[in-house]
């Protein structure tokens, strides 16, 4: 696998993003937008797997995220930081498209990331020839307005990058109490002690987000949350839904079902839904013989991801 770090952006904002290329010639390109906190590099292994199918990978740090920005305590994307990564991530569309060519090009949406790209589907449908959605959620519309005004007020007494207590609350603690007795303020995430431990321990990886972060959040999950806000996705783009069945953002597996039903009401006719028994949120990075209970294995993301891109491109 060859790497390729950069920098992309406007004339105000550069961030840092990777190209992973297969030693030979592509058959695919894989976009991926990572999740709330963390950052593109943790998906060197990912990669790893994609590309030795063929398959290109690349992505970059979002605002706030990873080497980007000063803070690193508070995740945040600024004012109307929301609709900008949109822009990045079409910026960045364009770049991929002109390095890469006419292959196949296919996008990824991890937690964060998935509302991201459910959001960027409503404006480009076009762009992409396959969507991998993980670790996405629904809630009702009337709770998330509910906690839009909450932290709406938040937001005001600290500003746009700033959190409170609150918002730690509402946003991680609220998530992590359903798995006690807790050994860390992360345990929702992922069962394995020494996974979970390299996450809270990696410099490039963020604490809490802020208040406006979470805010613009909310404000995404209940648009994505209607049903009409996939009416112009093309209606035969293959759709991988991937979630844990323990994982509380996806409440259980309910609200992805939720969003599954939604698709298929659109008339989507190539949309997959594959919950993991007994699994909670992020991946794996080290595939692993024996299955332990609440651990996501990043095993079952590597086949569910080649079998949708397999079945695009003709391996």
């Amino acid at each position: 696998m060859k790497t390729n770090f950069f920098e992309f952006g406007s004339e105000n904002t550069k961030l840092s993003a990777v190209l992973w290329l297969p030693d030979g010639k592509p058959k695919a390109v894989l976009q991926i937008t990572h999740g709330m906190t963390e950052h593109i590099g943790r998906y060197e292994a990912f990669a790893a797997q994609m590309t030795e199918n063929g398959i290109a990978v690349c992505g970059f740090d979002l605002r706030g995220h990873g080497k980007n920005g000063t803070e690193r305590e508070i995740a945040s994307f600024g004012e109307n930081g929301w609709q900008a990564s949109l822009d990045d991530m079409r910026r960045f569309f364009k770049e991929m498209k002109k390095r890469m060519g006419k292959i196949p090009y296919f996008m990824l949406g991890f937690s964060l990331g998935s509302f991201l790209l459910r959001d960027y589907l409503s404006l480009y449908p076009d762009d992409t020839d396959g969507a991998v959605i993980i670790g996405t959620g629904y809630q009702t519309a009337w709770v998330l307005s509910i906690m839009k005004g909450f932290i709406k007020g938040e937001w005001e007494k600290v500003g746009v990058d700033g959190t409170t207590s609150l918002v730690k609350e509402l946003s991680f603690k609220t998530y992590n109490r359903k798995f006690k007795p807790n050994r860390t303020e992360s345990d929702w995430l992922c069962a394995d002690e020494a996974e979970l431990d390299a996450y809270i321990e990696d410099p490039l990886c963020r604490k809490y987000i802020s208040a406006s972060l979470f805010w613009q959040l909310l404000d995404s999950m209940k648009r994505t949350g209607k049903g009409s806000s996939a009416s112009v996705w093309k209606k035969d783009m293959p759709v991988l839904l991937l979630s844990g069945a323990a994982d509380p953002v996806g409440n259980n597996g309910k609200g992805v079902e939720t969003i599954f039903r939604q698709l298929k009401k659109r008339g989507m006719t190539d949309v997959v839904i594959k919950l993991f028994p007994g699994a909670i949120f992020f991946m794996k990075r080290k595939a692993e013989r024996q299955r332990k209970p609440w651990s996501f294995y990043w095993i079952g993301w590597k086949a569910a991801c080649l079998e949708m891109l397999s079945a695009v491109i003709n391996f």
